[in-house]
């Protein structure tokens, strides 16, 4: 349809093409999150075109056509594919764009103004919106792009349906139409050309444009197992070659051609190659010979599994009586096993090291693929050592060939083992190891990552150890050398990390106990979380500190050493202590290390004390630290503090 310049002004924004065949059940949640779009009616035309359809669906679009302006029902009879009707809605649309939805699917409410606006802004040809499933998977876009092209964004590849929005006039330009006739994959085609010949592209992943929804009676064409490979494989083998001829041979060709193998030839040596005819069988391996000896280079096949290698490798080899045993193999979701040789892991998928097959090793490997299981199930102080419990292991190899051990790495890479012990009885792969600190441990001062090393003979796995679940780590406490030790699980994957610094008992400690007693002494009792072994020999001090710079007055300290914790008891005289403002300070000396800091105040009310014209009043520093004012009492003091009063007046 051309569009006169008469007629521009009434011209609609975009038109949406629906191709609708046996699919009643699904045309009013479809048309209705059209009807629905936050753009304005009169910017959107509806083209929904019949393509014989038996189940009365015909009469339900004249229906709604009837209560809708721009609303045009098409019908034709059956032509065996979404390809015809989608065509003739391009032929029929007179808007700026087109969008092209599925009678199955439907389209968030802002859907249409967002994409519209974003190819408006950019000048794009293509804007591909992000794609929400139901009862299917499709490809997640991470992030917006304004604008870009296929060789910058290879990953927009990823989806060649065309359920997208397309500029009209770039279709008209360029002569993009659909395969006919072919029930499933008629879009390739079509779509793949377009990313090529658009001189932008746009992606918007902020918003959930489209909803892609599978049929529950499985009727799709797609769900029925898509076209026959006499049909199929030639539109795929077509696509292919024109991929070939864009793209030089290298990384990107490679990136685009592992899609193609994925979803269009490999994904056919499944339950449905299982399940065909063998003509069909002989069809399927004849096209996937043909496109692995053209287009499977090494880059393709290293990003797909030993099972997707030994089926290129069967194909090449002619191998079909091979190829009949790999097939059904791991369908049923059992794996094979997992054989362990020097530093080299393999899956021991059929005739793995017959040498009536002559297959190389290179099929089987998994070395650089293998799945290594580490999970962190708890972490608790067990006196004076960390105790880490986890579950690790290597899939597919028995617990009993596994030597697992603790790895704690800090930023500048150095690495400490801790050797780890299985434990019997739980869960499988569960192992416990113990971190211990102070002198001659080489955890120091840092951020420790853990990670988990699980070794089978000469092979070596490492992996972060992260929690699952709502596992929380304990708190921090004092170890030997002195040090402060928090174990904490870091943001986003949990993985545990342990904060070494060197402790301080104003950061540390607790006071639970401020006293005076009948001599005007000060006590303060600190608590501190220790992981210290009971009876470890600590030396204490204690001084209270002028704040006008006068000389300490030195306190007596005690400090005893229990399970879980650091008591630490200080006294002060303050009998003779002159008027002003005062810190307690204190310190503790362990293996060689001295520590010093100030105790921080405890929450509530706190004592005072009064005695022969004195008065002191423990109070919160604005750092939170404890400190005591003592004043002067008496004939002098309250004189003062009428003066004060009179001249406030």
């Amino acid at each position: 349809m051309n569009v006169s310049g008469e007629a521009m002004e009434d011209r609609p924004k975009v038109s949406v093409v629906v191709p609708v065949y046996n699919c009643r059940a699904s045309l009013e949640r479809t048309f209705t999150s059209v009807f629905e779009q936050s753009l304005p009616a009169a910017d959107i035309e509806i083209i929904a075109v019949d393509d014989g359809s038996t189940d009365g669906g015909l009469d339900e679009l004249r229906r709604m056509a009837g209560q809708r302006p721009r609303f045009t029902v098409l019908h034709q009879e059956n032509s065996g594919g979404p390809g015809a009707p989608r065509n003739r809605g391009i032929e029929e649309a007179a808007g700026e764009y087109v969008f092209f939805l599925d009678a199955d699917d439907y389209l968030g409410p802002e859907a249409l103004e967002r994409m519209c606006a974003l190819a408006d802004d950019n000048g794009t040809d293509v804007v591909v919106g992000q794609c929400v499933g139901i009862g299917r998977r499709p490809p997640v876009f991470p992030r917006d792009v304004p604008r870009t092209t296929l060789a910058e964004s290879p990953f927009v590849y990823d989806t060649l349906s065309p359920l997208k929005l397309f500029r009209r006039s770039f279709l008209i330009e360029h002569g993009l139409r659909f395969v006919e006739g072919l029930s499933s994959h008629e879009d390739q085609p079509f779509t793949s050309r377009a990313y090529f010949e658009a001189a932008g592209i746009s992606v918007l992943a902020s918003y959930d444009c489209y909803y892609w929804v599978d049929r529950e009676d499985g009727t799709s064409s797609l769900q029925s197992g898509g076209a026959p490979a006499e049909q199929y494989f030639p539109v795929i083998a077509d696509v292919m070659s024109m991929v070939a001829s864009r793209v030089e041979a290298g990384p990107l060709r490679d990136r685009l051609m592992f899609r193609h193998f994925r979803f269009e030839v490999f994904n056919r040596f499944g339950a449905r190659y299982l399940a065909a005819s063998e003509e069909e069988k002989a069809f399927t391996r004849l096209w996937g010979r043909k496109l692995v000896d053209s287009w499977y280079t090494d880059g393709v096949a290293a990003e797909f599994g030993p099972r997707t290698r030994l089926i290129a490798h069967c194909l090449r080899a002619d191998l079909d009586d091979v190829l009949e045993e790999v097939v059904p193999t791991w369908i049923d979701g059992v794996r094979p096993a997992t054989v362990v040789d020097g530093d080299r892991a393999y899956m021991a998928f059929p005739r793995f090291r017959d040498p009536s097959a002559g297959i190389p090793d290179s099929c089987y490997d998994i070395t650089e693929r293998i799945g290594v299981r580490s999970e962190l199930t708890g972490v608790a102080w067990e006196r004076d050592r960390l105790r880490v419990d986890g579950v690790a292991g290597i899939a597919g190899v028995e617990t009993a060939e596994h030597r697992v051990s603790l790895l704690l790495r800090d930023p500048d890479g150095t690495v400490h083992r801790v050797p780890a012990a299985r434990r019997g009885g739980g869960e499988e792969g569960a192992f416990r190891a113990h971190v211990e600190f102070g002198p001659g441990s080489p955890v120091g001062p840092g951020t420790w990552s853990a990670e988990v090393e699980v070794r089978v003979h000469d092979l070596v796995k490492v992996k972060r150890l992260t929690a699952a679940g709502d596992m929380e780590p304990p708190g921090t406490r004092l170890t030997r050398g002195a040090l402060a030790v928090q174990p904490r699980l870091g943001a986003g994957r949990r993985g545990l990390e342990l904060a070494v610094t060197e402790a301080g008992l104003g950061r540390l400690g607790a006071v639970d106990e401020v006293a005076w007693d009948e001599r005007a002494r000060l006590r303060v009792r600190v608590q501190v979380p220790s992981a210290l072994p009971a009876g470890h020999p600590v030396q204490a001090a204690a001084e209270l500190v002028p704040r006008d710079g006068g000389a300490a007055r030195a306190g007596t300290a005690d400090c005893q050493v229990r399970y879980g914790a650091l008591v630490l008891t200080a006294e002060f005289d303050l009998a003779d202590c002159p008027p002003g403002r005062f810190d307690p300070r204190l310190e503790i000396t362990l293996d060689g290390r001295t520590v010093r800091g100030r105790p921080p105040c405890p929450d509530g009310d706190l004592p005072a004390a009064a005695w022969f014209r004195r008065e002191a009043m423990p109070y919160r520093t604005k750092r939170g630290a404890l400190a005591v004012r003592v004043a002067q009492t008496g004939v002098v003091s309250r004189s003062r503090r009428m003066v004060r009063r009179f001249r406030a007046r």
